[in-house]
């Protein structure tokens, strides 16, 4: 029998109710028993089980106890427990949820609903087995790849700074430097992002003036946009108050920016709009580029399949996925849509503080007036 369905153990000291589980469940999983506390964790060192059925009342151990020392086991930390018990209490479903359980399944159960219960236990596990593999190999990259990247640019360095070295030999050398940085941006873009997503990333919320945020923003990427021939365009309300944590949020907003100047040609407009609309701040970027073909559209802040749209911004699909699981840190939105008159444009949404300053969205459109930088 094929175990990648996942096992299950069954632990219950009544022979009647382990034989009639063992005839529902047997038939799809491969399944092994125990009768009591003891064997049921021998059991599962044994069989390392996907998932457990455990009945609370049994003699010396009871099913309490047993859910406590089986979480307390690193290899079983993945399995899922589901108690089986005709109590039915309130404070005795606590008590299980408590030492450690899933969920909790009543006796007398349906055969049909306690399959389609195991079923969704079965999938949970897979999913949550999966992103913990993403992550320790995320992890791995980071460690693998890092080292070895040090010890191909360092010499590379070193040889740029030979004074013997031809013309042609320099340009090959800045090529290799060039990808190699690449590549070791593109982990820590990763490993960022696993990060973020497993909740390791502390954030640090401080109380900011939007506008004057974005402002300080823009004028770092002046430089950018200034070797990209690309001018840059303001209008930005004052006294817009968010929490944010601003080291991220500027990754957020640099993000966008550095996309909008990117794809923009030369002498094109970027525009950037600071307000407020339904009790959220918003800041909207939006640039004169080639827009984002429609097929990826709907998926262009999901990442990892954009090497067409940001063919001309290496690393940026997944900038882009960064961004928006920031924003969903800050319970905010980034949404991206496609102007009708050409171009992108691309909205970042915060909740408001108290004491902003009240500023319609349509009094922000940005004119011959707005500030200007280029």
């Amino acid at each position: 029998m094929s175990t990648t369905r996942g096992r299950i153990l069954i632990v219950d000291d009544n022979a009647r109710n382990v034989a009639i589980l063992r005839k529902i469940l047997g038939r799809t999983y491969p399944v092994a028993t125990a009768s009591n506390g003891k064997e049921a964790l021998q059991a599962a060192v044994r069989f390392v089980p996907d998932l457990v059925l455990l009945d609370i009342s049994m003699p010396e151990m009871d099913g309490y106890e047993v859910c406590r020392r089986l979480r307390a086991m690193l290899a079983l930390a993945p399995t899922k427990i589901i108690m089986v018990s005709a109590r039915i209490t309130v404070a005795e479903r606590l008590a299980g949820y408590e030492a450690g359980a899933d969920d909790y399944v009543v006796k007398p159960f349906d055969a049909e609903e306690l399959l389609a219960k195991v079923r969704v236990y079965m999938r949970l596990k897979k999913v949550e087995e999966v992103d913990r593999l993403k992550s320790d190999l995320l992890m791995l990259l980071n460690h693998e790849a890092r080292t070895p990247l040090a010890a191909i640019l360092s010499p590379i360095e070193v040889a740029l700074e030979e004074p013997t070295l031809s013309a042609n030999g320099k340009r090959l050398l800045q090529l290799a430097r060039e990808g190699a940085h690449q590549l070791d941006e593109f982990v820590e873009r990763v490993l960022f992002l696993s990060r973020l997503h497993s909740g390791l990333v502390s954030l640090k919320f401080k109380r900011q003036d939007l506008g004057a945020f974005v402002r300080a923003v823009v004028q770092e990427m002046g430089p950018v946009a200034q070797q990209a021939g690309v001018r840059l365009q303001e209008a930005v309300a004052e006294k817009i108050m968010v929490k944010i944590d601003a080291e991220h949020i500027r990754r957020v907003f640099a993000c966008l920016l550095d996309n909008a100047i990117r794809l923009s040609p030369r002498d094109g407009i970027v525009q950037v709009v600071v307000g407020e609309r339904e009790e959220h701040a918003f800041v909207s970027v939006t640039d004169q580029g080639p827009g984002v073909p429609e097929h990826f559209l709907g998926r262009v802040l999901d990442g990892l399949i954009l090497p067409e749209v940001v063919r001309q911004s290496p690393g940026h699909g997944l900038s882009l996925v960064i961004a928006r699981a920031i924003m969903r840190s800050h319970e905010g939105l980034l949404l991206a849509e496609n102007l009708e008159s050409g171009g992108a444009l691309f909205t970042l949404e915060l909740p408001m503080t108290e004491n902003s300053d009240h500023v319609a969205a349509e009094d922000l459109k940005p004119s011959a007036e707005a500030s200007e930088r280029r």
